[in-house]
């Protein structure tokens, strides 16, 4: 029992290791190979790739959980502002490449998209208790979440070519104009 558990994780940390190291879309046999187990091993712990991803997500989850369910925010609109981004860079420095990763299958897996739903809940309820004075700007809400969210992030990364620092200040000077407008 103790040993068919320890299969299991080294299973679940090489898709980890596998796609923090670049390979967004590892096989079946690519896990195998870095977990240094033999190819059905890996089916003998999990039905599919699909049951695989669903345990890789559950780590995930556990990193980031501390970050978006912050309940307490402290001081001044711009103090709280920076709280957030910084926390958020954080989160998202973190989970970025297993975030592409779900990118490559999200369209064919169930368990990717209640991941990102919650995912995308858990953010907009914690812009909420951060910044309260959304609720008197409806129409800046919008954008805002948009700003702070992972997809913004990696539009400023990626697409823009920002370093992290950059695109902190980028987000903290944007939601700081929409919330004093």
């Amino acid at each position: 029992m103790a040993r068919s558990r320890a299969t299991r994780g080294k299973i679940v940390v090489a898709l980890l290791d596998l796609i923090r190291g670049g390979n967004l879309s590892p096989t079946s046999e690519d896990v195998a190979q870095y977990a240094n187990v033999g190819g059905r091993t890996v089916f003998r712990h999990f039905q599919d790739m699909e049951s695989l991803f669903e345990e890789m997500n559950a780590k995930v989850r556990f990193l980031v959980e501390p970050l978006l369910t912050q309940a307490t925010w402290d001081g001044t609109l711009p103090q709280r502002i920076e709280q957030l981004v910084t926390a958020r860079a954080a989160t998202f420095e973190q989970i970025t490449a297993y975030y592409l990763s779900g990118e490559t299958r999200l369209h064919a897996s169930p368990t990717l998209q209640r991941a990102r739903a919650q995912f995308a809940t858990q953010q907009r309820r914690q812009l909420r208790a951060c910044l309260p004075e959304i609720g008197a700007q409806p129409e800046a809400a919008p954008a805002i979440e948009v700003l702070t969210s992972m997809e913004g992030w990696l539009r400023l990364r990626r697409t823009q070519g920002l370093s992290a620092e950059q695109s902190q200040q980028a987000i903290f000077a944007a939601v700081s104009r929409l919330l004093a407008s």
